[in-house]
C-alpha cells in the first residue's frame, strides 16, 4: 500500500508550480506562453526525484541523471501548458473558500511530514529542536508553501481532466491490467530469482513489493544464551581476535604496497598467508568454545524438545525458555534458503526442515543456542489487495488513463505556444 500511494501521489503531482515573485532573483528555466517557472522550482523537482530513488535504494548513473534533468524540464513544460489552458478557460483561479480548504489540507500534510521527519531524527539518536527540524526540512526543499503548491497541482490536473478527459473511465479489467503491468510484472521480473535483491530493496528498507518470491517461510526460535563460562572464555579471546584481524588487514595492505613499490611481493604474500592461517585457527577456537555450550544446556534443550513433541505450543515454550534472550527472540521472522542475511549454520539448519511444524536440533551461532520452528509457508506470487489498496489502485489506474488521454492534447499544445527552456541551468 505504501508504494502504491507513493506512485499515486507522483502521478497526481509532477512538481509544485509556483511562479517566481517579482523580488525573486531566480533565473527563468521554463517559459511557456504567459507562464514562467524559476530555476529553484526545477531544482526542487529534480532533487525530489533523486530523493525518491535514494529512498528506494537506487543510485542513478550520470547518464540517468542527465535524462532525469530533461524529464524535469519536460514535466514543467507540460504543467505550464496546462496552466495556460486553464487561464484561457477561466478555470485557473481558486475561490477564497477553495484556497482556505487547500491551505488547511496542505497544513495537515506538512504537519504529518514534519512529525515523521522528527521521529526519524530521534530514532537516529539526534536531539534536535523544533527550529532545527523545520530548517532541515526547508534546506531539502520541503516547506509548507511547497506542500500547498503541490496540492494546487492536484487541483489543476483535476480541472484539466474535467475539461479534456471527462468521459474517461476504467473497467475492472483495465485496473487488473494496470496492476499487472505497473506493479506486479516489474516486481516479478526484479525479484523472482534474486532473493538478495528482494531483501536489500524491499524487506530491509520497509518498501513494499506487489510480488513475493517463492520459498519464504515464517520461522520462530528459542534463543538460549551461552553459559557464563563460555561467555567468559570467548570474551578472553576477543582482544586476540581483534588484534589478529587488524594485523591481517595491515598485511593485506602491505601486499598492495609491495606491488606499487616493486618490492618483495612474495614475502608480503607469505607473511599474509601465515597470519591468515593463525587467524583462522583463532576463529576455530572461538567456534569450538561456542560448540562446547551444547552439552552444557542439553538437559534444557532435551526438555524443550520433549515438551514440544508432547504437544505444547512453541509460543509457550518461547515465553518460558527464551525470555532471557531478549523480548523479540520469539518474534515471527521471514526466512529464505537463498538469503544472504543469515549465518551459514543458521541457513543450513533451517533449510533442512521439511515441513511446517518441524523444529531443528539445537545448534549454535555467535548469537547463542538456537531451536527454530518452521511455522508456515509464505504465499508466493502477486499479493491480494485490501479494499483500501484496491480503491487506491483504481484511482491510480484512472489517473494513468487520463494522463494517456491528455498526452496528445499536450503534444498538440506544444506547437501552439512559444516555449523557452534552459535545461543547462540544472
Amino acid at each position: 500500500m505504501k508504494r502504491l500511494c507513493t506512485i499515486l501521489i507522483l502521478i497526481l503531482c509532477f512538481a509544485f508550480i509556483a511562479p517566481a515573485s517579482a523580488e525573486d532573483s531566480d533565473p527563468i528555466v521554463v517559459r511557456v506562453g504567459r507562464v514562467e517557472y524559476p530555476l529553484s522550482l526545477a531544482k526542487y523537482s529534480y532533487q525530489s526525484n533523486l530523493d525518491l530513488m535514494a529512498y528506494q535504494g537506487y543510485t542513478p548513473t550520470a547518464a540517468e541523471k542527465e535524462e532525469l534533468k530533461q524529464q524535469t524540464i519536460d514535466h514543467l513544460v507540460d504543467l505550464a501548458l496546462i496552466e495556460n489552458k486553464l487561464i484561457e478557460a477561466g478555470k485557473n483561479d481558486l475561490t477564497d473558500a477553495e484556497e482556505t480548504l487547500l491551505r488547511s489540507y496542505a497544513g495537515n500534510v506538512y504537519e504529518s511530514l514534519w512529525q515523521g521527519f522528527q521521529q526519524r531524527v530521534r530514532n537516529e539518536g539526534y536531539d534536535a529542536s523544533e527550529e532545527q527540524i523545520t530548517a532541515w526540512l526547508s534546506e531539502q526543499g520541503y516547506t509548507l508553501e511547497i506542500v500547498y503548491q503541490e496540492a494546487l497541482v492536484n487541483v489543476r490536473n483535476s480541472r484539466i481532466y474535467d475539461l479534456y478527459c471527462r468521459d474517461v473511465a476504467v473497467t475492472d479489467e483495465d485496473v487488473e491490467a494496470y496492476l499487472q503491468e505497473t506493479f506486479v510484472g516489474p516486481d516479478r521480473e526484479a525479484y523472482e530469482f534474486d532473493i538478495p535483491r528482494y531483501e536489500r530493496e524491499i524487506l530491509n528498507t520497509g518498501n513494499e513489493s506487489f510480488f513475493t518470491p517463492a520459498g519464504y517461510r515464517i520461522i520462530r526460535q528459542i534463543l538460549l544464551p551461552y553459559p557464563q563460562e563460555v561467555v567468559d572464555a570467548v570474551d578472553a579471546l576477543q582482544p586476540e581476535v581483534e588484534e589478529g584481524a587488524a594485523l591481517l588487514e595491515s598485511l593485506y595492505s602491505a601486499i598492495a604496497d609491495a606491488v606499487l613499490a616493486d618490492g618483495d611481493v612474495d614475502a608480503a604474500r607469505e607473511a599474509y598467508q601465515t597470519q591468515a592461517e593463525a587467524y583462522a585457527d583463532l576463529l576455530n577456537q572461538v567456534v569450538e568454545l561456542e560448540q562446547s555450550a551444547l552439552p552444557m544446556v542439553k538437559d534444557t534443550t532435551d526438555e524443550i524438545a520433549s515438551r514440544y513433541a508432547a504437544g505444547e505450543a512453541f509460543a509457550s515454550l518461547i515465553a518460558e525458555y527464551g525470555k532471557e534472550a531478549g523480548a523479540d527472540a520469539g518474534a515471527e521472522l521471514l526466512f529464505h534458503p537463498d538469503s544472504e542475511a543469515w549465518a551459514e549454520a543458521f541457513r543450513q539448519q533451517v533449510s533442512a526442515l521439511k515441513k511446517p511444524g518441524d523444529i531443528t536440533e539445537p545448534f549454535v551461532t555467535n548469537l547463542g543456542i538456537h531451536i527454530v520452528l518452521y511455522q508456515e509457508d509464505v504465499p508466493s506470487g502477486a499479493h491480494e489487495l485490501t479494499d483500501e489498496e484496491r480503491e487506491a489502485l483504481q484511482e491510480s489506474a484512472l489517473q494513468n488513463k487520463q494522463q494517456q488521454t491528455l498526452r496528445p492534447f499536450l503534444d498538440e499544445w506544444r506547437t501552439r505556444y512559444e516555449i523557452e527552456t534552459h535545461p543547462e541551468m540544472l
